[in-house]
């Protein structure tokens, strides 16, 4: 006999004494009773295939949220009420609705993993409710708007301004771009990787799903072939005075926002969400401009970018008037 770890009892029978003394002291480890915060650690320990940047928000919301709550907890002892009652706890603190979210999503798969090494029978995190999500839509530039960033940011920035605007990338994405990454007789970008934690590495994508080749224009085109001629040692595009740390990347934003008075909170990304906008507006398939911005599916693109689609019920009329005589 032995216990399974959550106070039960686990009896077999074998044939010989050998045999059942070997089955009662296997994994005897793994029934030694882990507590949330031990298990965190481990977890934490495991997530070799994060950036580094995710790495850090994972321990800041472990360390944060779930340990302060759940930390002395025997993992096989939570419930889904535990669960639900941390979520509110967590929502008591005024945390905002996505960084609860966020704090969930790391305790869920925390709990999943321990299914998979026996450490629990099942996940105590299911059918959780979890806070809202504000609904207020993404924040859009127009044209008029990026032209004046564009004539008004720094001088070395303004080809950032352009290529962000014209292909949507994210700010990790088109600041890791390098020579090889960009074809000009195919008018071509790669985008298989991003910039790391220092302004000289390079790290994994957001997801697989961002690994993509994004077709740009001839005027586009021609504003990487002078980043192309202008490219360091590393063939970087973007890497003045030693590269674009985050730092420098807001520094400038900020910059700019002190000269134009209509500008928002928003920073870079905001050059990625007209990058959505303009396609969209124009009547582009949801399908391809999701892979365009390396979405998981198109359903991301429609519930960020839905309020920019068209909406006029006479411009839908027209699309499909006369078509068939």
């Amino acid at each position: 006999m032995r216990t399974d770890g959550r106070g039960g009892e686990v009896t077999r029978t074998f044939r010989t004494k050998d045999a059942a003394t070997a089955w009662a002291h296997a994994d005897a480890a793994a029934t030694v009773p882990v507590t949330v915060a031990e298990w965190a650690a481990t977890w934490q320990a495991r997530q070799v295939h994060q950036r580094g940047r995710s790495r850090e928000t994972i321990r800041l919301r472990v360390e944060g949220d779930i340990i302060p709550v759940l930390g002395g907890r025997r993992l096989d002892s939570l419930t889904r009420a535990d669960v639900q009652d941390a979520v509110l706890a967590w929502t008591d603190k005024e945390l905002a609705p996505a960084t609860v979210r966020l704090s969930y999503r790391y305790l869920s798969s925390m709990l999943r993993e321990a299914v998979l090494e026996g450490i629990i029978p099942v996940s105590p995190a299911v059918r959780i409710r979890l806070p809202a999500l504000p609904s207020e839509p993404v924040e859009v530039l127009t044209v008029g708007q990026v032209q004046q960033i564009a004539d008004t940011i720094a001088p070395w920035a303004r080809d950032a301004v352009l290529v962000a605007a014209a292909t949507g990338l994210r700010p990790g994405e088109w600041r890791g771009l390098t020579a090889d990454r960009v074809n000009l007789e195919a008018g071509t970008v790669l985008v298989d990787r991003q910039i790391g934690e220092t302004v000289s590495t390079w790290g994994p994508l957001k997801t697989a799903a961002s690994r993509r080749v994004v077709t740009v224009g001839p005027a586009t085109v021609d504003v990487l072939g002078r980043l192309v001629e202008d490219a360091d040692g590393e063939g970087r595009l973007f890497h003045h005075r030693g590269g674009w740390s985050r730092h420098r990347l807001y520094d400038v934003w900020d910059d700019v926002r002190g000269k134009l008075s209509w500008m928002g909170p928003g920073g870079w990304h905001l050059l990625r969400h007209h990058h959505a906008s303009v396609l969209l507006s124009g009547g582009a398939s949801v399908v391809a401009v999701s892979r365009r911005l390396g979405h998981k599916d198109a359903t991301e693109t429609l519930a960020t970018y839905a309020h920019v689609m068209p909406a006029d019920d006479a411009l839908l009329a027209d699309m499909a008037d006369g078509l068939v005589r």
